[in-house]
């Protein structure tokens, strides 16, 4: 009985430590603070008002890079340069939070996921979380001594990223869901606007990106019943199926895509150029209404 236990202990050990939930706890934080490397996107004004104790400031912009006139992402060699100056170690348990409902966060999340950071984990509920659970904040500014960030060889840049052509390829697959995370005025469209194109990529479902989080709960994501009820009604349910999400810039889409992760969805991935590329030709169809 004993060996038996010892076997079960050690293969949940093995599991739990693989890998790292997508979202954690205030307490948790609180009682992990010292074997985590935090890092804070809200925006520059708020970090200096107050923010978590020890928790290292990085812009949103920081992880764009414009190409063309569209914010993209700066890839693996990027985002390598940013976590080397900030001094983060692939081996650092990294929690990110911010103040929107990790709206912001989840853009960090999708690249280190690309990255294959093993440990990378989402303050729920952000810095609004933190304060109402009546934990401390400080005006103190963290930095720390720049580091070499050593990726994985074998990265996911291509399994969580999405072209233009691989969108072309899903609208006339079945197999692959496209998901708009835009507004609902965005992806209706406006058939009087002459100067814009607008409407949604056709076959994609809407699915507004504030369904991720619950604004009267201190902006933690919703409850796992909530999230489930509303794929139940889209009939998402597989969570083995291709799905591609795209907004306007790739950032509405992110927080998406993070929603899926902590459901046990897998294959995802961002239309990161999204609809700033996708309108510029009129090769590319779009649908108006609220019919995909």
């Amino acid at each position: 009985m004993r060996f038996i236990l010892a076997i079960t202990l050690t293969i949940f050990t093995s599991i739990s430590t693989a890998s790292s939930p997508t979202l954690v706890s205030a307490q948790w934080v609180k009682d992990n603070l010292n074997k985590i490397v935090l890092i804070d996107l809200s925006s520059q004004s708020q970090y200096q008002k107050f923010h978590l104790p020890k928790a290292i400031f990085i812009d949103y912009g920081w992880l764009i890079k414009p190409q063309d006139g569209i914010s993209l992402s700066g890839g693996e060699p990027h985002m390598i340069k940013v976590l080397s100056q900030l001094g983060i170690n692939e081996t650092d348990h990294i929690v990110i939070y911010d103040n929107m409902g990790n709206l912001d966060s989840s853009r960090l999340y999708w690249e280190l996921a690309k990255l294959k950071h093993k440990k990378v984990s989402m303050l729920d509920g952000g810095s609004i979380a933190w304060v109402l659970a009546g934990y401390p904040v400080t005006q103190k500014t963290t930095v720390k001594k720049p580091t070499k960030y050593l990726a994985s060889k074998n990265n996911y840049q291509d399994k969580y990223t999405a072209d233009k052509k691989e969108v072309l390829a899903a609208i006339k697959d079945q197999n692959t869901l496209i998901l708009d995370t835009r507004t609902k005025a965005e992806y209706f469209g406006n058939p009087k606007n002459k100067r814009q194109r607008t409407g949604h990529i056709p076959t994609a479902i809407f699915f507004p990106w504030e369904v991720s989080v619950d604004g009267k709960n201190g902006y933690q994501q919703r409850d796992n019943k909530g999230i489930k009820e509303f794929l139940s009604y889209l009939k998402i349910d597989n969570k083995q199926q291709p799905i591609i999400a795209y907004c306007n810039s790739g950032h509405r889409a992110a927080r998406v895509f993070t929603l899926l992760k902590s459901q046990g969805f897998e294959n995802i991935k961002l239309y990161d150029a999204s609809m700033q590329e996708w309108e510029l030709s009129i090769s590319n169809p779009l649908t108006m209404g609220k019919k995909p």
